[in-house]
């Protein structure tokens, strides 16, 4: 029997007005990421921990309904966050955040839930991963956690796996092999956690014999942050060989390279607001993986307001920007909107959006905000932040950044093919492995004239099957008349192809 895919539009955008533009100001670029932090460790965002697979899965399922109406295209879901795994993973236990208890299997896989969850609605899905935090206070006794109970490094209350220890390097990279090549991740990413803050650098360290008789002529410091770039790099360079379309970064604390020296060392301009306490407190250098080409983007914590006097949102995140270009990356900015507590402070994130877009090179930029649940979850407001986000600055869907430095490989263009109108859907052959962008514009624009513009836009169609062999694809009730319809074939590296066009 033929097999097809139906992807119904979940994202009803209103294209009545589908040929008018924005003021300039305001309109949307093509390519943007907008995505969102999704904590799995202590409950924070998703899921709700001992409850049903069927309820997580609900869950979740509302939560991405919800980012993909209103036109956000990622979300950077936490899968490691204790040494722990949201999968069934050949090297850790199942995070306690599923079921209550550390090594539980709840009963279904939520990676691969959420990967497939994803890509019918067109989006991303980033594994957020924390590479060195195994436990606080109470160190973890599950049967599959005493090998990394062997490599341990503990100040005050925190225990990481020792970043000095080439078992470490090894164990994270396996980690990130086995979830890049397990599962269909478009996108590895770390966040903030590194060296316990404020570990000694002294005697009374617990990694000082380690470095005194490490033979190293560096200072404990730059062994500490040496450490962690080699680690970076390792992790860099096995994405490359096993899946380089997909993504990897790192979101450092928001504030870096203060120090005139430091800065004058990588040829920069210091940051010119904030207090760098990373490079010393938790042997962060985020500057070296971006001169060092160890990562594909920057994602940092600028979780301050605009006109914030100790870090200004308005002078922090453009330096980003500029850093992030002059090395070849890109810089997606993550915004904290965790202690909202108006509608009122709404058009301060809208404020924030405009500064990055005016200082991130043309369709390299992007948000991830923190965290998700403070999107559309807030049942006393009268309108939710996501809503507000859709009416002043996604009023369209956005494609993902291009990687151009992983993308320099010529390719022969996908065709379309049997391509149709019917009814209420559109129709084409499927090409396994291929992704896809769906325009609609009016009559009134001749073909030869149309150009993929976001303003046409409807949407973006991930398909990771491959025994299907047709995509049917819905059309919302508005645009049933009226319009033309293009179909762009869209690679695995954000290449998007020249259209194929129906009535």
């Amino acid at each position: 029997m033929k097999r097809t895919i139906v992807y119904s539009l979940l994202l009803v955008l209103a294209l009545s007005a589908c040929a008018q533009r924005l003021p300039q100001k305001t309109m949307p670029p093509k390519r943007e990421l907008r995505s969102a932090w999704v904590s799995t460790v202590w409950g924070i965002d998703w899921p709700k921990q001992g409850a049903s697979a069927a309820s997580q899965k609900a869950e979740l399922v509302r939560m991405l309904d919800s980012l993909k109406n209103n036109n956000f295209n990622a979300i950077n879901l936490q899968v490691r966050s204790m040494s722990d795994a949201l999968y069934k993973s050949s090297y850790e236990p199942w995070t306690s955040y599923l079921t209550g208890t550390r090594g539980k299997d709840p009963g279904y896989d939520p990676l691969g839930f959420a990967v497939s969850e994803c890509h019918k609605r067109g989006m991303e899905i980033h594994a957020w991963i924390n590479p060195y935090r195994f436990g606080i206070s109470t160190m973890w006794n599950n049967e599959r956690d005493q090998e990394a109970r062997k490599h341990l490094l503990k100040w005050d209350k925190f225990y990481i796996l020792d970043p000095s220890d080439p078992w470490t390097i090894e164990r994270i990279v396996n980690v990130c092999r086995e979830v890049v090549t397990k599962y269909d991740v478009d996108g590895i990413l770390y966040d903030d956690y590194f060296y316990p803050n404020g570990i000694s650098q002294t005697v009374a360290a617990p990694d000082y014999k380690t470095w005194k008789n490490s033979g190293t002529s560096l200072s404990i410091g730059d062994w500490r942050r040496e450490n962690v770039n080699r680690m970076v790099k390792a992790v860099y360079d096995m994405i490359q060989k096993e899946k380089p379309y997909v993504r990897y970064g790192i979101s450092p604390a928001g504030v870096a390279c203060t120090s005139k020296s430091l800065a004058e060392k990588y040829g920069i301009e210091p940051c010119p607001s904030g207090s760098d306490w990373q490079y010393n407190g938790i042997f962060s250098d985020p500057v070296a993986w971006l001169k060092g080409k160890m990562i594909d983007f920057i994602a940092p914590q600028v979780y301050w307001k605009i006109g914030f006097k100790r870090a200004d949102f308005s002078l922090v995140s453009p330096w980003w920007c500029k850093v992030a270009k002059h090395f070849g990356r890109q810089a997606f900015v993550s915004m904290s909107i965790d202690k909202v507590v108006s509608t009122s402070e709404f058009p301060e994130w809208a404020a924030e959006m405009e500064i990055l877009r005016k200082n991130s090179p043309k369709d390299q930029g992007g948000t991830i905000f923190w965290s998700v649940r403070n999107l559309y979850n807030k049942p006393a407001f009268s309108e939710q932040l996501c809503h507000y986000l859709k009416r002043t600055v996604y009023q369209y869907p956005s494609l993902v950044p291009i990687a151009p430095w992983r993308n320099n490989v010529a390719r022969k263009a996908p065709v379309i093919n049997f391509l149709k109108h019917e009814g209420a859907q559109l129709k084409w052959q499927l090409i396994p492995r291929l992704r896809y962008t769906v325009y609609a514009f009016p009559k009134s624009v001749d073909k030869a004239a149309f150009q993929k513009d976001v303003n046409y836009l409807l949407g973006m169609v991930y398909n990771p099957e491959t025994r299907a062999e047709e995509v049917v694809y819905n059309i919302p009730s508005h645009l049933r008349s009226g319009y033309r319809f293009a179909v762009c074939a869209l690679d695995r590296y954000g290449n998007e192809y020249a259209p194929t066009f129906v009535e």
